[in-house]
């Protein structure tokens, strides 16, 4: 059968399946199945069992457990609704300081949970009605929350770079490090529209000073220990003394201590972070698996090879395919979600990407900011409903505007970092280890 007739078979089958409802990872799974048999028959078939069982026994993807376990036990546990305060405490008397505070904290409770959605609906659930009493624009408020949501999966640990490293087989340590400075530099460029918005509609804030805004100095001091698991997590990392996995079991056992110092730890919160890991796993599991066996399918058949030679067949030049992939990924974020999106695209397209001399690292950390971005794009953007969910019953409409304006800051920034790749690269090449 010839490459042109099995993708064409390949796009068909996997867009009927998607439109049709079935899960992403059956789907990518089940057209994998069907290129290999086309192909190669029955004995291309054999190469299921090496695939599943070399994915489900990697070593790196111990990480992602880890790393959600530590999450989900400062989400379960209340810790980070005292971290929250504490931050509130810090930029409480800025201008319109609780949106500051929504901003600052995402960016680092995204450290702890290297998920978006569950950075948005843990900074959401406690700041959304305390700042719709105090008079906050509500606009304003679902818009910042969702918008510093997306910076879990950019600020690490992350599990999309997690995912995105064992795929194009680069350092996760490296990737993590290049995460840093970007993932600060977009909370900031946040931080500045907020405070340029605000200038121009001071209406959107109460002013400083009114009921219900007093500060308890004594709240700070619980911005400490959470700020200092990161620092011994993705300290360790840098320096050298552990790897990224090893890291994450630290993570993950320092959540506890923390749980426990706040006295609440138990028994049950220890069981629901450990079904909600699982559950999650599970999920990113089964997806990397049904898109692996699609992977070694387009290799085997010669169609990713095939799509390859086309795509460099056309002439484009380097920065005109880096426009076309951008494009191809906010069209995508539309529809699908991150995970989903890395492992549809990236077989086929990756030795294109090395072929016009991309660093893979530097390519990372702009693939990570554009599957943030449809974290806030409709009809799909995750973050949008999880903000939705706690807004009180509030339209979907004012979460999405409220959130549009972070998607033209996200795409700014991924020109700075076309300009200044120094921006993610400097931080790895300090590297220990």
């Amino acid at each position: 059968m010839s490459i042109e007739l099995l993708t064409l078979i390949l796009v068909v089958s996997l867009a009927v399946m998607l439109m049709a409802g079935q899960w992403t990872s059956f789907a990518l799974g089940m057209c994998g199945v069907l290129v290999l048999y086309l192909s190669k028959g029955v004995l291309g078939l054999t190469a299921l069992s090496s695939v599943i069982w070399n994915n489900a026994n990697s070593y790196i993807l111990i990480a992602i457990p880890m790393f959600l376990l530590m999450g989900e036990i400062i989400l379960r546990s209340g810790v980070s609704g005292y971290f929250y305060r504490g931050v509130v405490v810090l930029l409480g008397r800025l201008p319109g300081g609780l949106l500051h505070a929504n901003i600052a904290s995402c960016a680092v409770f995204s450290a702890a949970s290297g998920s978006s959605v569950a950075t948005a609906a843990t900074v959401g659930t406690v700041a959304i009605p305390e700042m719709l009493s105090r008079g906050y624009e509500p606009k304003t408020v679902f818009g910042s929350i969702a918008a510093g949501g997306t910076l879990g999966i950019l600020i690490p640990p992350s599990i999309i770079m997690v995912l995105y490293g064992a795929l194009v087989e680069e350092s996760i340590a490296r990737l993590f490090m290049a995460g840093i400075v970007p993932g600060l530099l977009m909370a900031m460029t946040f931080m500045i529209f907020i405070a340029v918005l605000l200038l121009l509609k001071p209406h959107y804030a109460p002013p400083r000073g009114a009921p219900g805004d007093k500060p308890r100095l004594g709240e700070v001091l619980h911005v400490f220990p959470v700020l200092g698991l990161l620092v011994v997590v993705l300290g360790s990392i840098y320096a050298g003394l552990a790897t990224p996995t090893e890291a994450s079991a630290l993570g993950a056992a320092g959540a506890i201590v923390l749980a426990t110092g706040y006295g609440r730890f138990s028994r049950r919160i220890f069981g629901e972070a450990l079904m909600a890991t699982v559950k999650t796993t599970c999920m990113v599991v089964l997806i990397i698996i049904g898109a692996q066996i699609l992977s070694t399918a387009l290799t085997y058949s010669g169609v990713s090879r095939g799509v390859s030679e086309w795509v460099m067949g056309l002439g484009l030049g380097k920065w005109e395919f880096f426009l076309a992939l951008v494009v191809l990924y906010v069209v995508l974020g539309f529809f699908v979600d991150g995970i989903s999106m890395i492992y549809m695209t990236l077989p086929v397209l990756l030795p294109v990407v090395q072929a016009f001399g991309f660093d893979l690292i530097w390519f990372g950390i702009v693939l990570t900011v554009l599957i943030e971005l449809g974290q806030i794009t409709p009809p799909v953007g995750l973050n949008l409903f999880a903000i939705h969910a706690i807004s009180g019953g509030r339209k979907f409409s004012e979460v999405a505007i409220g959130s549009a304006p972070y998607a033209f800051l996200m795409l700014l920034g991924i020109l700075a970092l076309c300009l200044w790749p120094g921006i993610a690269l400097w931080l790895p090449t300090t590297m220990r280890g």
